[in-house]
């Protein structure tokens, strides 16, 4: 009787150590699955962060200023995606000029423009036959890269 619990015990340690040598190569395979899963996560990320990233998008259809609506006319007019953030770190500013002050960009007598579905929008008085507004677009999100672009809208305003 004695021989027959030491035997069970010798399996029951042996079947033991077994199941526990089966679960650590299970646990040694999973934290490989996941080491490869991660690095894959960041190749990812750092491609992202290399890029634009946009919230939403949108669609824009400008009509071609040579258009005369005439029949029998060629109509043009340019589709084009927009891309942008809804996250209120977009913003145009739109002044007299732009000056520069220790490597900053600042626009002279700016106004922040309204924004609308990626839109901004600007309404000046013409006043001088030749108007330019100068402005500074700016955008970033969480992921990617910010951007900023610097402008100049020229207007030629006729005579009455």
């Amino acid at each position: 009787m004695k021989k027959k619990i030491i035997l069970i015990a010798v399996l029951l340690i042996i079947f033991s150590n077994c199941s526990k040598s089966n679960q650590s190569g299970n646990l040694t395979v999973e934290i490989e699955n996941l080491r490869t899963e991660n690095d894959s996560l960041k190749n990812i990320l750092a491609e992202i962060n290399n890029k634009y990233v946009f919230d939403s998008i949108t669609i824009r259809d400008v009509a071609s200023l040579e258009n005369t609506n005439k029949l029998n006319s060629v109509y043009k007019a340019e589709f084009m995606f927009v891309g942008y953030n809804t996250n209120g770190k977009s913003t145009m500013v739109i002044g007299d000029s732009i000056n520069y002050e220790n490597g900053t960009e600042i626009v002279v007598n700016g106004d922040s423009l309204k924004r609308r579905k990626g839109s901004f929008f600007l309404e000046r008085k013409l006043t001088a036959e030749e108007n330019k507004f100068w402005g500074i677009l700016r955008t970033e999100n969480k992921y990617g890269k910010p951007y900023e672009v610097n402008m100049l809208t020229a207007v030629r305003a006729e005579k009455n």
